[in-house]
């Protein structure tokens, strides 16, 4: 709630510099989040975008000059095959485990509009993922350790990034906006980067995705997080639980 001054004046209460310098913070903390979340839906079209551009571009049949120096790189990392697969794996089974408790957490907490919503999204993703592969009709690389996902020819997107940055995201947004200590959310942040980036490199690795492959489950899956972070919004359709949300979800207002 923003102070009026003049309203204070008028009715005879006098505003010193303090009570005004206060107001000012307190309006100035009021509009961060609304900017926070102009941020995420800007970041979430142009996540969008890109992945639409990029997707026209491979079915098209575009060659990208960076495609393969990349991934010859990326093949001079595969010493540990075992240890890639590791990696990769942690993108099937257990996210698939992350999600669903993810939905379940929020509809037992009471904020079932937004468990609704992380259902329908994950539901998108899975199926466009797949929908994507038949329109592009992109092979998987010929050389590495692993063609992939047996049964499963075509390269784009990499369903394993796309998978990952937007489960984990979405929890990590979630996490972001409670009142948990900053060090914490900041940790979870970071560890949510470091799996992508891992993954995305595994994948290359293991020569199942192409780097464009790579770039195309980024975006997606930012433009993804960019929807849920509009979407959940303080006011939005997806916000106000009816009732009180338990401490564990309960959001800063700072944060939010």
């Amino acid at each position: 709630m923003t102070i009026n001054h003049d309203t204070r004046a008028k009715a005879g209460v006098p505003v010193t510099d303090v009570s005004r310098r206060a107001a000012d913070h307190h309006a100035a903390d009021d509009s961060r989040p609304g900017k926070v979340n102009v941020a995420w839906l800007v970041v979430g079209l142009i996540g969008l975008v890109g992945f639409v551009l990029l997707t026209v571009a491979v079915w098209a049949r575009v060659v990208f000059p960076f495609d393969q120096p990349l991934l010859t790189l990326t093949h001079t990392w595969d010493g540990k095959p075992d240890v890639w697969k590791v990696v990769s794996e942690t993108a099937n089974i257990p996210l698939i485990v992350i999600g669903l408790g993810f939905v379940i957490l929020l509809f037992v907490t009471r904020r079932r509009r937004e468990a609704v919503l992380v259902l329908l999204m994950l539901a998108a993703v899975t199926a466009g993922s797949e929908g994507v592969k038949q329109l592009t009709l992109r092979p998987r690389p010929e050389t590495g350790t692993a063609s992939g996902i047996p049964g499963v020819v075509y390269s784009y997107p990499s369903g394993h990034v796309l998978e990952a940055l937007t489960i984990l995201g979405l929890v990590a947004i979630r996490v972001w906006r409670t009142a948990w200590a900053l060090a914490v959310r900041l940790a979870i942040a970071i560890l949510v980067v470091v799996d992508v980036v891992l993954v995305g490199i595994a994948r290359m690795a293991l020569g199942a995705h192409y780097p464009t492959d790579v770039l195309a489950g980024v975006l997606g899956g930012l433009g993804v997080l960019g929807l849920y972070a509009w979407f959940t919004r303080r006011g939005a359709w997806a916000d106000k639980p009816p009732g009180q949300t338990p401490t564990m979800l309960r959001e800063a207002d700072e944060g939010h």
